[in-house]
């Protein structure tokens, strides 16, 4: 194995003494991240030859690529976030709203939304005292209130 390089690498070496180096390729487990690149960072500056060092414009370069990996990392995260709340806000608006739902045994369920629970898994709808995933929605309508549906029935006549 390579002196710094992740036990977690898809990257296999044979021994020196059995011939040539042979590379085997296996289909990737997992991406390269920080931790990796640095990693690989500091391999290349241990190992590299005194007499021909890495050129200013190869770390420049890598440094470059290490940067669009932290802008990378920070725009999903940011991303993430904004599907969270995203979803909290469409659960809210459901709130008071006659909602279609599929529930777990392949049944649907219709309902009053009451509540919305928010927690890590994302937000729950509570119709009939029971939390559903938004996921679970099918349909939804606004719900009238008796006066509301009096004064149409009333308009229509």
């Amino acid at each position: 194995m390579i002196p710094g390089l992740s036990s977690n690498s898809d990257v296999r070496y044979s021994a020196l003494e059995t011939g040539p180096p042979q590379i085997e390729y296996s289909a990737a487990k997992k991406v390269l991240n920080q931790d990796d690149f640095l990693k690989l960072l500091i391999t290349q500056f241990s190992t590299q030859d005194p007499l021909d060092p890495v050129t200013d414009t190869a770390f420049i370069s890598q440094m470059a690529e290490f940067t669009a990996l932290e802008n990378a990392k920070e725009t999903q995260s940011e991303i993430s976030l904004l599907r969270q709340q995203s979803a909290n806000q469409e659960a809210i608006s459901m709130i008071g709203k006659e909602v279609e739902l599929l529930s777990g045994d392949d049944g649907v369920i219709f309902g009053k939304v009451s509540k919305v629970l928010i927690d890590s898994d994302g937000p729950k709808l509570v119709v009939e005292g029971y939390p559903y995933a938004l996921d679970k929605v099918v349909a939804v309508k606004n719900s009238l209130s008796i006066s509301e549906e009096s004064l149409k029935k009333e308009g229509s006549n």
